[in-house]
Formats: C-alpha cells, structure tokens, sequence
C-alpha cells in the first residue's frame, strides 16, 4: 500500500499515538496524578428537588407521546 491509498500523510502515520504508546500513558498518569479539580465530576449531587422536576418532565413526554400514537393509530 502506498501513501496514495491511505487518507493519511506519511508524516501523521509516523507521529501517532499508536506508535509511542509509553509517551502517552506517560501523559496520563501526569494528568490523573495532578489532581487538577477538587471533586470528580462522578461525584457530583444534584438537588432531589431538580431530580423529581426532571422526572416528571420524562413522564409528561411519555404521556403526550403515547396520545400522539393512540391518535395516529386510530386515524
């Protein structure tokens, strides 16, 4: 295969990341050990206040759509 059949040039085929993968679990363990944020984002909490507000948003959706298909279907 020639560099003419890939949709890549030469020069990123040489430079990824797949060809050095030391370097870039290098990278990321210098970032996960930094400890940049105070929190992690999985640790966040919402209010139950919002939880519920969403809730039943879902299912005000899921009653409207299911008249929407009881009426198409009956049509």
């Amino acid at each position: 295969m020639s560099e003419r059949d890939t949709d890549f040039p030469a020069a990123a085929a040489e430079d990824s990341a797949f060809g050095d993968s030391s370097r870039s679990t290098a990278e990321f363990r210098a970032f996960a050990s930094s400890g940049g944020e105070a929190e992690s984002p999985w640790s966040m909490r919402a209010p139950g206040r919002k939880v519920l507000m969403l809730a039943g948003i879902v299912v005000a959706v899921a009653i409207v759509l299911v008249i929407i298909a009881v009426a198409v279907l009956n049509a």
